[in-house]
């Protein structure tokens, strides 16, 4: 299972200025509210930590549609190299977490080593702001397509469900895809054997993406969409 999801920084309900306060103490654990003022400004706790839950949260929903997002539930656990773990009651999923110079991207997954692991994150151009679930799937299709040298043409991502599918030659692919979108930036992570057992992305994907938020590991997510992410805000804070 994979998940992923990211935060742009900039965005207004991301901001500093914002009162967070009731969203903090209904979304996070104790032990997470203690955090959230230590190493990191607390905007960047608070959204790396929430990335982390929501993250976990759509590799759990590949698992059953029947879990229920209580974020305060979702506890992470972050070494200082923002690397560790989300639980939910018996489940566990290894996260690790980049930011970026306006966002924050999570991808989690239930392999711990990550192998088989693709994953990135940019900022969208102007032109693909006013689409961004459709500049979403083209890039992950188009780094996709260049990591396992195929033809992008040959590949679509359908929905079944609210859950993604990589669709290769028309016929559903076995493999786990998640793509997330939220203000200015947008990623995807997606998992598949054939893709090099390695953490990193392939040369060619992490120059194409210098400078523009790119991770080499590897919201708010177009595969829960952005519409998820103000619902689950606001029903924090009230």
């Amino acid at each position: 299972m994979v998940g992923n999801d990211i935060v742009d920084l900039s965005d207004p309900e991301s901001s500093r200025g914002a009162n967070h306060l009731r969203f903090d103490r209904r979304v996070f654990t104790p032990k997470e509210l203690e955090a959230l003022s230590i190493e990191y400004s607390d905007v960047q706790r608070r959204w790396i930590l929430w990335s982390a839950k929501e993250a976990a949260y759509k590799a759990a929903r590949r698992g059953g549609a029947e879990i229920v997002f209580y974020p305060a539930r979702f506890v992470v656990e972050l070494d200082r190299s923002l690397c560790g773990s989300v639980t939910v009651g018996d489940r566990r999923w290894s996260v690790r977490v980049q930011i970026g110079a306006e966002c924050v991207h999570a991808v989690v997954s239930a392999n711990e080593s990550f192998v088989g692991m693709l994953s990135s994150s940019r900022r969208l151009t102007s032109a693909e702001r006013g689409d961004p679930s459709h500049a979403v799937r083209q890039f992950a299709i188009k780094s996709i397509a260049e990591a396992l040298g195929v033809t992008a043409s040959d590949l679509q991502i359908e929905k079944n469900g609210r859950i993604p599918q990589l669709i290769v030659a028309r016929e559903a692919a076995p493999v786990a895809l998640s793509l997330s979108h939220h203000g200015a930036y947008m990623g995807f992570a997606c998992h598949d054997a054939r893709f090099e057992k390695s953490a990193q992305l392939p040369p060619s994907i992490a120059r194409r993406e210098s400078g523009a938020a790119a991770l080499t590991l590897s919201g708010c997510g177009s595969d829960m969409n952005s519409v998820h992410r103000s619902d689950a805000l606001q029903s924090a804070l009230h």
